[in-house]
């Protein structure tokens, strides 16, 4: 939810890490939607939760979840999840 998210021209952001003690950089979200290919690697149960979170927003008009913003423009999208997490609902797009 930072200012990071709304960064429209560069392709990497310096950015306060919520869970870490320490700065980190990251892809902007203009870097991953320009990419001709963006994987996401997901494991273990612990992240099921937020699997189907993120899932069901891919279809909103304002999703909150950053993992949901990504849509590469003329790009192609995959997901690749261990068993424990691919216990969410599977998508339906």
């Amino acid at each position: 939810g930072g200012p990071e998210l709304e960064e429209r021209e560069r392709l990497v952001v310096a950015s306060k890490s919520p869970i870490e003690p320490r700065d980190r950089v990251s892809l902007s979200l203009a870097a991953l939607n320009s990419a001709r290919t963006v994987l996401f690697l997901v494991a273990g149960a612990d992240k099921a939760g937020r699997l189907a979170l993120v899932w069901r927003e891919l279809e909103d008009d304002a999703p909150t979840c950053p993992a949901a913003m990504v849509r590469p423009a003329s790009g192609e999208l995959h997901w690749y999840l261990d068993a424990a997490a691919g216990q969410s609902a599977a998508p339906t797009a």
